[in-house]
């Protein structure tokens, strides 16, 4: 017995492969997808730099003493009010000094979070 062979098949499309056309949308789609990678890390670059230059300050109640700290909660700054620190004592002035800078380290939570939700928004446009 003899191998039988079918004769090829021509395809609907005018004898094309498909395997073109399957390239050229493998292509687009990279491009895309590359084009997208190139969008989100500029973002994720964006907001790094947000992150290494962000500072937020609080004052106390009566202003007389004024935290910064910076996007890790470190303490970057404080101004004490010269009449606060006469008329205070030293527990007195530690203790609004503790809650000023509590105070600036949740707006750094805050403004990271805020900075994030944002990044993120970004991304689904």
């Amino acid at each position: 017995m003899g191998i039988v062979s079918s004769p090829p098949t021509v395809a609907a499309n005018g004898g094309r492969t498909v395997t073109g056309t399957t390239n050229h949308s493998l292509r687009n789609d990279l491009e895309d997808v590359y084009g997208r990678y190139e969008e989100l890390r500029s973002g994720v670059d964006e907001l790094q730099r947000s992150l290494a230059t962000m500072q937020v300050s609080a004052e106390s109640e009566d202003g007389a003493v004024q935290a910064t700290v910076d996007a890790d909660g470190r303490l970057v700054n404080l101004r004490l009010d010269q009449q606060a620190c006469r008329e205070w004592n030293v527990e007195t002035l530690a203790r609004v000094i503790v809650e000023t800078v509590q105070h600036a380290s949740a707006g750094t939570s805050r403004q990271i979070e805020s900075l994030v939700t944002n990044h993120r928004g970004t991304d689904n446009d």
